[in-house]
């Protein structure tokens, strides 16, 4: 009965693409494969997981998407989740920190004293050419 069955797209999230990517472990011989959420020029990027430079990848195309294999020790991967985290961070900061311009509520003096010595060049001006 289709009525009962739960739809086979339905997901709490939904990602732009359908690359994956599989980093491992060459220490202790284990993978981690994830949804890709970005590729630029420069990094392959798992949101708030990996961003890994796109040269250190391995790329095969798959049935679905393309995979990013990045072969790596231990000490690479936990550099690559410390600024995946550290980049996601800094844009959550970004956002909070937000805060609208204030618009100035007086007349700034300078410019009123540059707008008065103005005004008495003109009566000046005005008095010598009369």
């Amino acid at each position: 009965m289709g009525l009962l069955r739960k739809k086979e797209n339905d997901s709490e999230f939904s990602f732009e693409t359908n690359d994956l990517l599989i980093v491992f472990n060459e220490n202790n011989r284990t993978s981690d494969i994830n949804f890709v959420s970005e590729v630029t020029e420069e990094a392959v990027t798992v949101d708030g997981l990996y961003k890994v430079p796109l040269g250190d990848c391995e790329i095969t195309t798959g049935k679905d998407g393309r995979n990013f294999f990045y072969r790596a020790p231990a000490q690479s991967i936990t550099e690559t989740e410390r600024l995946a985290q550290l980049e996601q961070s800094m844009v959550l900061n970004q956002i909070t920190n937000y805060q609208p311009p204030v618009m100035p509520n007086s007349i700034d003096w300078v410019k009123g004293l540059l707008i008065g010595l103005i005004f008495i060049a003109f009566i000046v001006l005005a008095v010598i050419a009369a």
